[in-house]
């Protein structure tokens, strides 16, 4: 089990490192395409099936913008409150638990997202933000609560079947 959780704690690691590494352009476009496809899924939907509207670049406005730079921070939790799950029971499996895990989830965390952050310094088309940074981390808090959640949920249970029995 250990191995496995290392193993999964580098594949995070790589799958944001990867992300990060994608020139600016890629990142926007792949987010517009979210955009484009939400705006034709609505655009379609209340045209019956002999009206077909030609999927295609539409003019992106202020609105879809704000969508669109939502979705782009939305990424940046998903990834981290994954990276805390993979981290917190990696540490779980090694034995850190509880609250003597707590600082050095957040801190392995942080690190992350403040290398990843100055990583995307050098890439073409991405910048450094201490906002990123912040949304990371968020991300990852969000994560680590999960986990320590649904942790906690089932441990008591079971821990109150071995009581009973």
């Amino acid at each position: 089990m250990k191995r496995l959780g290392i193993v999964l704690c580098l594949l995070s690691f790589g799958f944001i490192f990867y992300n990060s590494s994608r020139p600016g352009s890629l990142s926007n476009l792949r987010s517009y395409g979210i955009v484009q496809s939400i705006r034709n899924d609505n655009h379609n939907s209340g045209r019956n099936n002999l009206t077909k509207v030609k999927p295609g670049v539409l003019h992106i406005s202020s609105r879809e913008k704000k969508i669109k730079l939502i979705i782009r921070k939305s990424a940046h939790v998903f990834e981290y409150c994954i990276l805390a799950v993979v981290v917190t029971n990696l540490l779980f499996l090694l034995g850190m638990m509880g609250r003597n895990a707590l600082p050095s989830i957040m801190l392995i965390c942080l690190l992350y997202a403040v290398t990843d952050e100055f990583h995307q310094t050098f890439v073409p088309g991405r910048t450094s933000l201490v906002s990123d940074v912040l949304i990371d981390f968020t991300g990852s808090l969000i994560g680590m609560g999960l986990f320590y959640l649904a942790y906690y949920k089932i441990y008591a249970k079971r821990l109150i079947k071995k009581v009973r029995s």
